[in-house]
């Protein structure tokens, strides 16, 4: 986006356009698509793998099962979706 002369940058515009991208133009409390058979699989791989565990700072992070179970790691109950 070239700019006139005397025109100045604008962090705002900036931001929406490259880091934020398009709005999004549907209802926000339209339920969104199911997921399908493919993606239903990797999220139940993905959770058997990774358990979800708070550190010292209170920042939740995933690390896979054998390290949380070695290191006493507290699992973090998952947020409800949907």
């Amino acid at each position: 986006m070239p700019r006139e002369r005397g025109q100045r940058f604008d962090m705002t515009d900036w931001l929406a356009r490259y880091l934020l991208g398009p709005a999004s133009v549907a209802h926000p409390h339209r339920r969104g698509r199911r997921a399908n058979e493919a993606e239903v699989q990797r999220e139940s791989a993905l959770r058997a793998e990774f358990v979800r565990v708070r550190d010292a700072s209170g920042r939740v992070y995933l690390v896979d099962r054998a390290t949380a179970e070695a290191t006493g790691a507290t699992p973090v109950e998952d947020e409800p979706t949907g």
